[in-house]
Parts: structure tokens; sequence; C-alpha cells
């Protein structure tokens, strides 16, 4: 069941089964940093300061400039976060995410996939998981 569902003329979002949805919508060309911190500032409002994965099914937005990449990757961006899933169309997608992650240095675990249901296995153990973000790499190795 979706719960705290908010629309804008960017992405879908809501919380369902204590996972974070984004869904960015096709009118979305490129992620800029307006745009991204428009969408940082809806999350932070709606989902009450607690801890949570993510979510994000990329597969209708077309690019994000370098500014955006770097501000969704630290500080606001990651706040109440404990890991990300980016969900991919095809395997160029997965190999210019995975390049974003590489370039970026997420602070919480991110992994890019090209199977919703896989990505939402893969965020099941960071569910309830309520540590500080130094303590997510010694989980991630685990």
């Amino acid at each position: 069941m979706k719960i705290s569902y908010i629309e804008n003329k960017y992405t879908e979002m809501w919380l369902e089964n204590d996972i974070i949805y984004f869904v960015y919508k096709p009118d979305l060309k490129r992620i800029n940093i307006d745009i991204a911190k428009k969408m940082v500032n809806e999350r932070l409002k709606t989902f009450n300061n607690i801890s949570r994965p993510v979510f994000i099914d990329t597969c209708n937005a077309k690019g994000i400039d370098e500014d955006a990449r770097e501000y969704m990757a630290a500080g606001d961006a990651m706040k109440y976060l404990n890991a990300t899933a980016l969900l991919v169309h095809n395997r160029v997608s997965k190999l210019v995410a995975n390049f974003y992650i590489a370039l970026s240095w997420p602070k919480i675990p991110t992994k890019v996939f090209t199977d919703k249901k896989k990505a939402l296995k893969w965020l099941e153990k960071y569910k309830k998981l309520k540590v500080n973000q130094d303590s997510l790499a010694s989980f991630e190795k685990n």
C-alpha cells in the first residue's frame, strides 16, 4: 500500500513496505541542480526523518547535470537514507549509472539494477537498519 504519496512535474514518490520509492516521470529530460534540490526537499518534508532505503526508477530520466549529480551523492540528499537501489532500463544506462557511483562516491551503499525485483530484494536488508552512516560500510561487507 502506498503511503505519503507525492506527485510533482518530475517525480512520483511514496512509502511502501518501509521503502521510499522514487519514479522519474517521462517529461523529465535532465535533472539539474534546481530539480534535484526540489526532489530532496519534498522527500525530507514527507518521510518523517526516519532512516530508510530508497528505490529510484531512473528509466525515464535522460541525464543528470554534474552539479545535480554531486548534490545527490552527499549532504541533505543523503539525510535519512541508508541504501539506494537505482533501476535502469538497459546495459548502457547501467554503465553510466555505475560510472556516476564511481565518480560521486555516495555515502551510503548504492547499487544499480536492471531488474526491479532484485533491487527490492537487495534493499530488504536495509529496512530495519538504524545506524549512523559510518557503520554502513562494515554492514555492507557482511
